[in-house]
């Protein structure tokens, strides 16, 4: 998936969410608008844009942002450019003095437009989680095909075939004695340099893989690949006729992938709190002010939990904003953190945290 730092909205990215609280800096602008799928935005969603590009401005004026004709000047770039481009259901569009990104999401968006020291996140994370991006590798006797899932359906990235040449591969009869290690040794070259083209590709990629192709040749390909991590499944390829079939297939394993993810994560909540509850964090306070001090290795927040607030005490404002700063969400803020910490985020069904007052962090041993 491609996207540049400045431009039309673009397919997201793991990565994307991390450069986006790298480069925070008051004042962020954070402009988000659920939008109607078309070939080109409406006429209706254009108008709604507009009043929230209006909205972020008198909020730059009431604040005295100095400079603010050149942040407005990139807010209208990322406009324009967003309307003249297809949408999906939701679009963010994030500005401040080293950025100006846009994102479609497949996913409505609350519309607002925010003014912080740091950016409105939030819809980014629950669209990576609720469908991440993910790589499909088809494997047949004869060649390899990978793709990327893009937009809600499928790009191919790369081929390999056991062909290399236009020499023929010689392979002995049946009934001769080298015929099962020929075989053997043709079919792991060929694995081989499948596993060279997914690991070469999953290195600057590393997304959930799904593998697809006759059961017998995964089985040889599972048990000689170093490029299985986040294996989401395997699916016979009997089962996609079409390339449309293998979409919805790489999307179905994707999804059940996803639901085990949550399932192992708050499995890990309940071992931790029994076996070593010093490294586990509760509440919004408890979880930042834990943060502060260790290292986290899993956030699991409640999908529609939300804690707009003031900055928590104890923890510096970022670029120069106000002593006291106004945020949205400090549930938003948190995830930010922990990914550039290095830790692991897990949305959850509403309910499921209760007894963790909807938020808990589980810190490294």
């Amino acid at each position: 998936m491609s996207a540049g730092a400045i431009g039309s909205p673009v397919a997201l990215r793991t990565r994307d969410i991390a450069d986006l609280a790298v480069t925070a800096g008051y004042p962020c602008i954070s402009v988000l608008l659920p939008t109607e799928p078309a070939p080109r935005m409406t006429p209706a969603d254009r108008s709604r844009l507009d009043d929230l590009v209006r909205d972020a401005a008198q909020c730059l004026v009431e604040r005295s942002v100095t400079n603010r004709s050149r942040l407005l000047d990139k807010l209208s770039d990322q406009v324009d450019r967003a309307s003249d481009e297809p949408t999906d259901r939701g679009l963010c569009i994030y500005v401040n003095r080293a950025v100006a990104r846009s994102f479609r999401l497949p996913q409505p968006v609350a519309p607002r437009a925010v003014v912080e020291s740091t950016f409105a996140t939030r819809p980014l994370i629950s669209a990576l989680h609720r469908m991440p991006p993910h790589l499909v590798l088809l494997v047949h006797p004869t060649c390899a095909h990978l793709y990327a899932s893009e937009d809600g359906g499928l790009r191919p990235v790369g081929r390999h075939e056991p062909f290399g040449s236009e020499h023929s591969i010689r392979v002995p009869g049946p009934r001769q004695p080298a015929a099962a290690a020929t075989r053997a040794e043709v079919t792991t070259g060929f694995l081989r340099g499948v596993d060279q083209l997914l690991g070469d590709y999953r290195s600057d990629h590393p997304s959930p893989l799904v593998l697809v192709g006759p059961p017998r040749l995964l089985d040889e390909f599972c048990a000689l690949s170093g490029n299985l991590e986040r294996l989401a499944g395997r699916v016979d390829d009997r089962d996609c006729a079409t390339i449309l079939d293998l979409a919805l297939a790489g999307i179905t394993a994707v999804e059940a992938y996803l639901r085990t993810r949550r399932e192992d994560a708050l499995a890990l909540l309940r071992r931790a709190a029994v076996d070593r509850p010093m490294d586990v964090a509760s509440g919004i306070e408890g979880c930042w002010r834990a943060l502060g001090r260790r290292r986290p290795a899993m956030l699991l927040v409640e999908e529609d939990f939300i804690v707009p607030g003031t900055t928590v005490p104890g923890r510096g404002t970022p670029g120069g904003a106000p002593a006291v700063a106004e945020v949205h969400d400090l549930v938003d803020d948190l995830m930010e953190q922990v990914i550039l910490t290095g830790g692991q985020l897990a949305l959850v069904a509403d309910g499921d945290l209760a007894g963790h007052d909807r938020i808990a962090l589980v810190l490294r041993h």
